[in-house]
């Protein structure tokens, strides 16, 4: 009991530790005005990941175990939608897939009457859908509360070959082999509130303004202010674009012209169309903030609902307009019927943006994970390192690439399964 406690304190040190050297290790921050960002996406295209699945289900008298390794070729369509203002932060996504999966795996069925062991292969299709919606109220300019809730669903339909062994209650093996059209249903939904003290700041068009500028004009020096005006400028531009309708890059150029000619007193240079039509990133954060509150989880298969509290840290440094230092660490406590369990999350990564146009992500993830159950029979400490890879690139002004890629080293199997993260996604987008 000593010995776990020990464990204990280490971990939540460490973690202390940590936070409190990123907290202190931040550099001066940069002129911060533009804090608003609003874009909807409608995005279609093609998806390929490989990926592992693991369930289980579990009863008095049986027990049901499987694991799969997946390949899945899908098309997507996804409505994405930023909010992110000075009051409120908010965000949609709503996606639905279709398309081929296949895979191999095994499976272990057991009860009083037989226990059966098998490996497989199977392809079918695979349907899926999920939306998500989060959103950060401000009632003063640091101080917030919070509400993300989302759910999702997934049919699929398959042919499986089994191949294995069946022992049944007297001990006899018989050899097990099958093949069937199966069908399976999984859904779920989460939900979590809470409260949060910080801010993280959206700077994309602070980088397009510095980018530009220094750019078209590199004879000449820019305050902090004029860089500050400039990224309005472009906010209120692509603010006041219209999915249905469109947007007019002419129009826009000529909002840009006139701005430069009458506030800066410069010309505009004649290829920055060129530059225009890109720029088109998620949201790259500046700032810090601290989250804290309850949350639920239900699946519809074991493990079935699990709730618990949650604390967040996360801390995103604009360095430059080609860098980005971002650091999150998170700790939630999750209760369950059979189990409880603590685990953690620590994640240090980097975001390189290649003109306006790619952008490289890279770091890496520990998630540590530990069993209580009551705090009289602690489990030992697990480690678990994820290191990853992400490149996004717009090769037109509406055709997209998008790879991520990431290799889990887990400590065994209780907290995540080994092994590789795979996706690929080439897709059109209209904002």
């Amino acid at each position: 009991m000593r010995k776990s406690r020990y464990i204990i304190k280490i971990f939540f040190s460490g973690l202390i530790i940590a936070l409190a050297f990123v907290v202190h290790a931040q550099e001066n921050g940069i002129n911060n005005q533009v804090v608003s960002f609003k874009k909807q996406e409608l995005n279609s295209g093609l998806v390929f990941d490989l990926n592992s699945e693991r369930e289980e289900l579990r009863t008095d008298e049986s027990r049901y175990f499987e694991e799969l390794t997946l390949m899945n070729a899908k098309f997507r369509f996804e409505n994405r939608f930023w909010n992110l203002l000075d009051f409120k932060q908010e965000q949609l996504d709503a996606v639905f897939e279709i398309g081929p999966f296949g895979g191999y795996g095994n499976w272990v069925d057991s009860s009083f009457i037989q226990n059966t062991e098998a490996d497989h292969n199977l392809f079918g299709i695979r349907t899926s859908a999920r939306i998500a919606y989060l959103n950060r109220f401000y009632y003063d300019p640091k101080n917030y509360t919070l509400i993300d809730i989302s759910g999702w669903g997934r049919y699929d339909l398959y042919k499986q070959k089994s191949e294995g062994t069946t022992i049944d209650s007297l001990g006899v093996s018989s050899i097990f082999d099958e093949e069937d059209n199966k069908d399976r249903l999984r859904f779920g939904f989460q939900a979590k509130a809470g409260w949060g003290f910080g801010r993280l700041s959206p700077m994309n068009h602070l980088m397009a303004a510095h980018y530009l500028l220094k750019k078209y004009y590199p004879r000449r020096v820019f305050s902090d202010y004029e860089i500050a005006q400039f990224a309005q400028v472009i906010a209120n531009i692509k603010h006041g674009r219209n999915i249905k309708t469109g947007y007019n890059t002419k129009q826009e150029l000529e909002l840009l012209e006139d701005f430069l000619n009458n506030k800066m007193l410069l010309e505009l240079p004649d290829d920055l169309e060129t530059e225009w039509q890109f720029g088109e990133f998620n949201p790259r954060y500046e700032g810090r903030r601290l989250e804290i509150g309850p949350f639920f989880k239900y699946y519809n298969r074991e493990p079935d609902f699990v709730y618990g509290a949650y604390f967040q840290y996360e801390n995103s440094k604009y360095q430059n307009v080609n860098w980005n230092r971002n650091f999150s660490a998170n700790l939630n406590y999750n209760r369950y019927k059979k189990q409880d369990w603590m685990l953690a999350e620590i994640a240090l990564g980097w975001g390189y943006y290649s003109k306006l146009k790619s952008q490289f992500d890279f770091g890496v993830r520990y998630v540590p994970g530990i069993e209580i159950n009551g705090f009289e029979d602690v489990g030992p400490l697990s480690h678990n390192l994820v290191p990853y890879f992400g490149y996004f690139t717009q090769l037109t002004s509406k055709a997209r690439v998008n790879l991520e890629f990431a290799w889990r080293i887990a400590d065994g199997e209780q907290f995540m399964l080994p092994g590789p993260e795979f996706s690929l996604a080439i897709y059109r987008s209209r904002y």
